[in-house]
């Protein structure tokens, strides 16, 4: 940064002073000229004043001490009569002379000649006398350009000498307008904001601190979830493997009585559907956790809460659980098969930790910006300090691990995960033996 201010400070001085050398150089140039034209002029009128009223004679006694130009006089042929520096009869005819025929034409004629080779310049003014005859005045001077010329050494002096000065003073500037930018701290970057101007970008580095802070965070506490939910894992599928090699090791060995043989049949099919079910609900959290792009259709939130308790309604009977529905068809973007576990697993749940002879009500209503879909029981209901936790995979209300329940512990969790994909707000209300509710707002 401090590099690119300097060579663009070097840049600006050079332009401006080039730029002011050039633009002075042409002012003086207009000028100088302006200024040798007039004098010219007016010293050949004074001088036509002189030769008209007093005759040729003025020219060879007075103009050799009252000016330093040289004077013509010619003929309308060209022929010259006089000249102030030369004898008239050496010079040849001046006819072809731009200014002799300005003159012959005009009265007056005006031309300015360079020399190259002298770096000279001669002002020529002409000027028709009443007799005919042409009167010239010229005026040699140094080139204004070859002037110009030779100041470009002082110039180049002048340029690395104010480089030199702007280098130092920017330097030391820049020095003291970025050091407190270099002092600055990114991890509090609005703790000391030096400028104004980069309010700005220290508000958008402070946003992205807190992003990244929390992204930090995220990933610590999933890492630590996922390290929790690998142990939980291999304790819930070792419990149920390590019953069914019990009961099958027992039955090997034949220390089961043949009228005994059907009830542990039926333990282990019970712990191998406990199994199946524990291994379901993984593949599904796993699915939920690995991807966020899955493909989004219409989904009849009514018609499929219908199929879903009518599917429950053995297990409501059976529990003496009455099971009610009120709404009416209602689509939304969603993903169905995991809309269809977090209904399925909400409703379940209503059903299983109900008390004999309880109800579940399932609400579904249109309101504001999206849909509300609800399922409200008379159970047991979760204390408060539990209900924070119950989305947990593998956590349960009930700390025994009741078999009656038949749970996993991973339901909640993929009713949260699915709520997270399809950005549906989970609300819970419960009171321990009062019962819980449960709404999706998507």
């Amino acid at each position: 940064m401090k590099q690119r201010i300097l060579n663009h400070v070097g840049i600006m001085v050079v332009l401006s002073v080039i730029l002011t050398f050039f633009a002075a150089s042409a002012v003086m140039y207009g000028k100088y000229n302006h200024y040798m034209k007039q004098d010219v002029r007016n010293e050949v009128q004074y001088i036509r004043y002189a030769v008209e009223n007093t005759g040729e004679e003025y020219l060879n006694k007075t103009t050799g001490d009252l000016t330093t130009s040289r004077i013509t006089l010619a003929r309308p042929d060209g022929t010259i009569l006089y000249d102030s520096e030369k004898d008239a009869s050496d010079l040849e005819n001046h006819k072809d002379r731009p200014e002799i025929i300005q003159a012959l034409e005009k009265g007056t004629g005006e031309v300015v000649r360079f020399s190259q080779t002298l770096s000279k310049q001669t002002f020529y003014y002409a000027v028709k006398l009443n007799d005919g005859n042409i009167l010239r005045v010229a005026k040699t001077t140094d080139s204004v350009l070859s002037t110009m010329m030779s100041s470009f050494t002082l110039l180049g002096l002048l340029l690395i000498a104010i480089l030199a000065l702007a280098f130092f003073v920017v330097e030391k500037q820049t020095r003291r307008l970025i050091a407190p930018i270099n002092e600055l701290d990114l991890e509090h970057p609005l703790e000391n904001v030096a400028y104004e101007e980069l309010r700005p970008l220290l508000d958008r580095v402070d946003e992205q601190n807190v992003q990244i802070a929390k992204q930090v965070e995220e990933l610590k506490q999933a890492e630590l979830v996922r390290k929790e939910f690998s142990a939980n894992v291999s304790h819930e599928l070792k419990t149920p493997l390590m019953s069914i090699s019990g009961y099958a090791e027992i039955m090997r060995d034949g220390l089961v009585q043949p009228q005994d043989v059907p009830e542990f049949a039926g333990r282990i099919y019970d712990e191998a559907s406990r199994l199946t079910s524990l291994v379901q609900d993984i593949i599904e959290i796993s699915k939920l956790d690995e991807s966020r792009n899955m493909p989004l259709e219409e989904v009849d939130l009514y018609e499929m809460t219908q199929d879903i308790c009518q599917t429950l309604m053995l297990p409501a009977k059976k529990k003496r659980v009455t099971v009610l529905m009120e709404g009416k068809n209602m689509t939304i973007q969603g993903v169905r098969h995991v809309l269809y576990e977090m209904l399925y697993n909400l409703v379940d749940n209503a059903i299983k930790y109900n008390k004999e002879g309880g109800y579940v009500k399932v609400l579904l209503a249109r309101e504001k910006g999206g849909v509300r879909w609800s399922v409200e029981d008379n159970g047991i209901g979760i204390a408060k300090e539990e209900q924070e936790r119950i989305f947990e995979r593998f956590y349960r209300v009930d700390k025994s691990h009741s078999r009656k329940t038949g749970g996993t512990g991973l339901g909640l969790s993929i009713v949260k995960h699915g709520a997270a994909l399809h950005h549906a707000k989970i609300v819970l209300n419960s009171e321990p033996g009062k019962g819980s509710k449960i709404v999706l707002r998507f």
